[in-house]
């Protein structure tokens, strides 16, 4: 009689799954989940409300996403094996996100750990349990009351004590404003002060408001054609010095243009109000993986004609200028990179470089990405369509090899290695390629058969020849550098230790010439079993030198 036969799990064990299935969550689930999260975003100090009414008809609109955090599907981020798909499924495995922050914590190499979005989750639902019954305000609402604060300010300045501190420096500003836009209340009035210098960003309070901009000699200004086109057509900013313009039919820039003009430092900036959006860098394969870089601010101008997009990521190191028309007919996508934004840092505290290394790894056939989220939407570029793409990214991955060997270099230097000149180097290359492989421990290599080196010797009274027959012991030859080598890097001196060599079972001929039989001589040969080994000398050290002069000169040994 045939029986089947079950296999026994043992407690715990998750059972054995499909390959490649993924467990997403039920849609009940991802709605307790957007309801214990209050339907706002989990990110810290992100709280975007991620639903709402659509402005036509009877439907909803929504930017919220139900995350696992433990991945749904092997190759995900922090994919648990041993989960089973209940556990994969369940409310416990969720958080609630943007679709903006969705993407930072799904990405392939997501930095966020199991335990920070745990803690995200748990704080998130406390405030929107702290929230129930409690008045829901926008940044407007408060900030309209809290102006009404400011009839104080007067008695504060008056009161102040010998603290600075205490002086109301904000509320003045405010009534500074406030005073301005009396003049004209069609307009809104906030003032920066920058060296010194005093900012006026106005912007019409109402739909409709009528001036008149008197323009004059506008041929003595160097492109500005080419600049008022930009301005219609792009929303860029337009700058036209004081003495060049007048505004009339206001008591405000009347105000304002008089006191400029007296000055002579006047300058009217004119543009499309310029936006903040959040922006992704990416590196992606082309099987689709992607590697989270930087997320940055982007700002956006748009015209008449196209938009306009400008940003920097990892600290100014990648700068971002893309457009696209309104018809959709004509994209552009500039993205440059340059070494100068980190010029004076520490190499080992470049913003971003680890991650920047590991998705040059992408770089061979993929392509960088950045997405712009706008509304609801996503502008996506990317430099797959550049016609340089190929030569672009080689150099880029060169450039980031080239600091990666240099900071495992810095690693083991007595100093910081600091930015300081932007000088690249082949044989500097090379030599950081070797030091980088050295420093991760000795290297073994092996080598064919044959003669290896050989010369005369000195010999010293007392030494008998017979001392060089074989013990027993496979022989063992050491060769190690005399001097050691110092070369430029980033603006300084660096000296590595020196570089030894082990030649292990080799054999040996000791002979003499027949004229010079008081010059013996000797000559080495690898065997088949010969091997090599090229390591950096353990008594030698790392040294920095701020003073390039050493380059010339021989360096003691350090030890």
């Amino acid at each position: 009689m045939n029986s089947a036969k079950s296999k026994q799990m043992k407690a715990g064990e998750a059972p054995e799954e499909v390959a490649n299935e993924r467990h997403d969550f039920l849609q009940s689930t991802v709605q307790r989940l957007r309801d214990r999260a209050g339907n706002v975003c989990s990110f810290p100090g992100c709280h975007v409300h991620t639903h709402g009414s659509a402005f036509n008809g009877d439907k909803a609109v929504g930017v919220g996403v139900a995350c696992h955090i433990k991945a749904a599907a092997p190759g995900g981020p922090r994919y648990d094996a041993k989960q089973t798909k209940d556990e994969r499924r369940h409310l416990n495995n969720g958080i609630w996100m943007c679709q903006t922050h969705s993407k930072l914590i799904d990405a392939d190499d997501s930095a966020y750990s199991v335990k920070i979005l745990r803690d995200w989750r748990h704080t998130a639902e406390a405030r929107s349990n702290s929230l129930i019954n409690q008045k829901s305000f926008t940044e407007n609402e408060v900030k309209a009351a809290i102006e009404e604060g400011t009839v104080s300010t007067l008695q504060r300045w008056v009161n102040r004590s010998n603290d600075p501190f205490e002086t109301p420096i904000a509320e003045v500003m405010k009534g500074y404003e406030t005073g301005l836009e009396r003049l004209d209340p069609r307009f809104n009035v906030q003032v920066d002060v920058v060296g010194g210098k005093y900012h006026h960003i106005i912007s019409a309070a109402q739909d409709n408001v009528s001036l008149r901009l008197i323009l004059q000699d506008l041929d003595q200004l160097e492109d500005f054609w080419e600049a008022e086109r930009a301005l219609f057509e792009e929303g860029r900013e337009l700058q036209i010095p004081g003495a060049h313009f007048k505004i009339e039919g206001s008591k405000l820039f009347d105000a304002i243009h008089q006191r400029t003009h007296r000055s002579g430092q006047g300058v009217l900036t004119m543009g499309a109000p310029k936006r903040a959006l959040t922006a992704n860098l990416y590196a992606r394969s082309p099987e689709g993986h992607e590697r989270a870089i930087d997320t940055f601010t982007c700002y956006y101008t748009s015209g008449s004609v196209r938009t306009v997009f400008n940003g920097t990521a990892l600290g100014g190191f990648f700068a971002v200028n893309a457009s696209c028309t309104h018809d959709g007919r004509d994209t552009k996508f500039d993205l440059t990179f340059n070494l100068e934004a980190w010029c004076g840092k520490n190499i080992l505290d470049l913003p971003g470089f680890t991650r920047l290394a590991r998705a040059a790894q992408n770089l061979g056939k993929g392509r960088l990405v950045v997405e712009i989220e706008v509304g609801n939407n996503v502008a996506s570029f990317d430099t797959k369509s550049s016609p340089i793409n190929e030569e672009y990214h080689a150099q880029l991955r060169w450039l980031i090899e080239y600091l990666d060997f240099a900071r495992k270099v810095a690693e083991h230097c007595s100093e910081h290695v600091i930015l300081k000149a932007i000088d690249f180097d082949s044989e500097v290359y090379m030599a950081l390629r070797k030091y980088a492989r050295l420093l991760s421990g000795p290297v073994a290599t092996t080598r064919k058969p044959g003669w290896l080196c050989g010369g005369a010797f000195t010999y010293y009274d007392g030494c008998e020849l017979s001392s060089f027959e074989s013990t027993g012991i496979p022989p063992v030859i050491k060769l190690a550098l005399k001097d050691t080598m110092t070369f430029e890097l980033f603006g300084q001196a660096i000296t590595a230790p020196r570089i030894e060599t082990i030649y292990t079972d080799v054999e040996f001929s000791l002979f003499s010439d027949l004229d010079a039989r008081e010059k013996p001589k000797i000559e080495l040969y690898t065997t088949e079993k010969s091997t090599i080994t090229t390591q950096l000398q353990a008594e030698d050290s790392w040294m920095v030198h701020t003073d390039l002069s050493v380059l010339g000169e021989p360096l003691p040994l350090s030890s």
